[in-house]
């Protein structure tokens, strides 16, 4: 006889989604039992996977756990049998996942559950930007009836050039929101093979050269040991003064300082930003203040249905990993 595998997972999830849960789990033919984070601490050695849900994110900034966050994971990482973790993150760079990782737990992420939510901020802010509303906002706050005109006026959208870094979910969802509007879509990413919707694909060795014709430059990749920094001063450099930057992946990929100089002398037209080397942006960054810089606190993906679409992505998940594992033995 085998004793049913142990959930650890949120009130609120074990509420609104136990019956989906057991539903999946009965699927597999496997038995599974929940236990919520207020009745697990005595039940620690039962506990074999578990579920890090959005809502216990929140109050949480990248590198700051907040309190339902580390409420979560004392009893995860407490307990001694657990082998499993899905988080309701892409990345898996949380720090509050360090010591999950570093034990040899296997981890999944809720890849793409973002991409919509974010690839449309990112459109927005690139047809604002592109459009003029930096000039027209910056004009409203004065009170001044100030039209573009002349050499003034925007550029059609139509054959400007996006490159993306990064390919994945997030990255596709970019290119084919931009693709509809005019762009000619780049994407740089480790192998140069064809990837949809992109106009064209190259591998990284190739970015330098594609610098000097770009109009936007989004950052939609992880942070790893080998895109740290990725964007230096000297890559900035290679920009043209008319282009302009969107970073919604890590604030580390960027040599920020850089960004900033460039920003503000004019050698960079303008920038959306939503994440950064550290979050909370201080006060007295100058991303703050900087006209043509558009601030967002690594809150680009909020959306309303964001929850679901995490329990959704943990269903999916948990059905291959229980058709995978045997249960424990008593």
């Amino acid at each position: 006889m085998r004793r049913p595998l142990g959930l650890l997972l949120s009130e609120a999830v074990d509420r609104e989604q136990g019956e989906r849960i057991d539903a999946v789990a009965a699927a597999a033919g496997v038995p599974l039992r929940r236990w919520t984070m207020s009745r697990a601490a005595d039940q620690l050695a039962a506990i074999d996977l578990a579920f890090f849900s959005r809502e216990l994110y929140e109050g949480s900034s990248l590198r700051k756990p907040g309190p339902a966050s580390d409420a979560f994971f004392a009893l995860a990482d407490a307990a001694p049998h657990l082998r499993w973790l899905h988080v309701c993150s892409s990345g898996l760079d949380l720090p509050q996942y360090g010591p999950t990782l570093a034990r040899g737990v296997r981890v999944t992420g809720s890849s793409g559950t973002t991409a919509v939510p974010i690839a449309q901020n990112v459109l927005a802010a690139v047809l604002a930007q592109s459009r003029g509303f930096t000039h027209w906002l910056q004009a409203q706050r004065e009170h001044a009836w100030r039209p573009l005109v002349g050499a003034g006026r925007p550029r059609d959208t139509a054959g400007q050039r996006a490159i993306v870094i990064g390919a994945g979910p997030i990255g596709c969802e970019i290119a084919r929101l931009l693709g509809l509007v005019g762009f000619h879509t780049t994407a740089v990413r480790r192998e140069a093979r064809p990837t949809k919707p992109f106009d064209e694909t190259v591998a990284f060795d190739a970015l330098d050269a594609l610098l000097p014709g770009c109009d936007w430059l989004v950052l939609a990749l992880p942070l790893t040991d080998e895109t740290r920094g990725l964007i230096d001063a000297r890559r900035l450099s290679l920009m043209p003064p008319t282009a302009r930057l969107a970073n919604i992946a890590r604030g580390e990929l960027i040599d920020e300082p850089a960004l900033a100089r460039a920003l503000q002398d004019g050698r960079l037209s303008g920038a959306y930003l939503d994440a950064f080397g550290e979050e909370p942006l201080p006060a007295g960054s100058p991303f703050w203040s900087l006209p043509n810089v558009w601030v967002t606190p690594h809150n680009s993906s909020a959306s309303q249905g964001h929850e679901r679409r995490v329990v959704d992505s943990f269903l999916a998940e948990l059905g291959s990993w229980l058709r995978m594992q045997p249960t424990s033995p008593l």
